[in-house]
């Protein structure tokens, strides 16, 4: 049986481990999520960067600005120091007009805003003749200094807005399949790969998401877990 003093600290640091996670909560926006898309499959028949899989991921965050924006993360932290990105595309609810986001670059230190267009279009554009995607990212391509180009482990980050509200689950929708290669979440053309690196391929990202996390939920069911365990 345990002591009046030991049932106390233990009472006591439960109602610590709650206090925090509501803490939390109540500085995040309700319903804040993020969505993280790890392309992690080559399927254009090319061969697949050098890097570990997933070689580029993207992040979609809620809980930054107004109900109507989200922030998006690119990060191409597993290519090589030849590779490079030529183009990245996404999904958008289909519900949605996609022509109707504005994407503002908020980080593009990596590549010069000039050097750089968006596209958006429901259903508008294909990755390798293979499926249909909403938005499409074009960075420089070459010929051109290297250096303006996205590659190893540089990060670039935009600001998502609509004219009503979405979220991070807003972008997580698959391709439309037209060419056979299946539907992907998300699919990007890397350049400077092969044995001379002089060479192109499509990847994607398999079926899931690698991450969909409801902040404040996991903090919930983390306090409850460590009140359970010292039952």
């Amino acid at each position: 049986m345990l002591s009046l003093h030991s049932l106390c600290a233990r009472i006591s640091l439960v109602v610590g481990c709650l206090g925090a996670a509501l803490a939390l909560l109540a500085a995040t926006p309700a319903g804040a999520a993020t969505l993280t898309l790890g392309l992690d499959v080559e399927f254009s028949g090319a061969i697949p960067p050098e890097g570990t899989a997933p070689w580029i991921t993207a992040t979609f965050d809620d809980s930054f600005g107004g109900a109507n924006d989200v922030r998006l993360t690119l990060d191409a932290h597993d290519l090589t120091d030849a590779e490079f990105i030529f183009e990245w595309l996404f999904n958008f609810d289909p519900s949605l007009d996609a022509s109707l986001l504005t994407i503002v670059a908020f980080d593009d230190d990596a590549i010069a805003p000039s050097g750089q267009v968006i596209f958006k279009g429901n259903d508008a554009f294909t990755a390798n003749g293979d499926g249909k995607y909403d938005i499409r990212f074009n960075f420089p391509p070459p010929p051109g200094a290297f250096a303006k180009k996205f590659t190893d482990d540089e990060i670039l980050i935009y600001d998502l807005s609509y004219i009503s509200p979405i979220s991070a689950s807003s972008f997580n929708y698959f391709s439309v399949e037209v060419g056979g290669q299946g539907t992907f979440l998300s699919a990007a053309q890397i350049g400077g790969i092969g044995p001379s690196d002089n060479d192109s391929g499509w990847i994607g990202v398999v079926p899931e998401p690698s991450t969909f996390l409801l902040v404040g939920g996991g903090l919930l069911a983390l306090a409850a877990r460590r009140s359970a365990r010292r039952r």
